[in-house]
């Protein structure tokens, strides 16, 4: 199956990742949803949401971010 995988910049996100391609999915895009500079967001991940753009490069796939 191809998917989308959703990521945050931190261990979580890519750990499945490593799960979905360890069960055969493709991941064809990454997708990141940021809270566009509020440090303290209880609805979004802050801490390593800069590092995404990166994360896309090593995994040769385009970003998606909002």
């Amino acid at each position: 199956m191809k998917i989308v995988g959703l990521i945050s910049g931190g261990k979580d996100s890519i750990y499945n990742l490593i799960e979905c391609v360890s069960v055969g999915h493709e991941i064809v895009c990454v997708a990141n949803l940021y809270s566009g500079g509020e440090i303290d967001s209880y609805m979004y991940q802050t801490v390593g949401v800069e590092i995404t753009e990166f994360i896309a490069k090593c995994l040769e796939v385009p970003i998606v971010r909002q």
